[in-house]
């Protein structure tokens, strides 16, 4: 099979990322975070490592929930009806999602807790 052209392939990258963003809801909130978050980098005036990190960890989370909705997508294709083994690998795609927000979270209360601290 022949490889689309680059500029075919970033269409068709940027098209997966709009279907995601429009329609799954995880993946809005975890956008609207990265919003706050981009709000607080400048109001907080962080240092170029401390926005780094919060950078990395909000799109680590934001990857971690495209690769759930793929995830679940494939298992829903493969087995429509209910299916307990399905539901498993559900659940631990779910989970790293979870793993990845509790580990952002995390580094966010690390990097923020200071500036916040003087704030009030």
């Amino acid at each position: 099979m022949k490889k689309p052209p680059f500029h075919k392939s970033v269409h068709f990258t940027i098209k997966g990322l709009m279907w995601i963003l429009k329609t799954e809801r995880n993946f809005q909130i975890h956008i609207f975070g990265l919003l706050i978050n981009l709000f607080l980098i400048v109001f907080l005036s962080l240092s170029k490592m401390e926005t780094a990190l919060i950078i990395f960890c909000c799109f680590f989370v934001l990857v971690t929930e495209a690769l759930n909705t793929c995830v679940e997508k494939i298992c829903d294709y493969i087995q429509p009806e209910f299916d307990s083994r399905i539901g498993i690998i559900k659940d631990l795609a779910g989970g790293a999602v979870m793993l990845a927000t509790i580990s952002s979270v995390c580094v966010g209360a690390l990097i923020y807790w200071p500036y916040l601290r003087l704030l009030f």
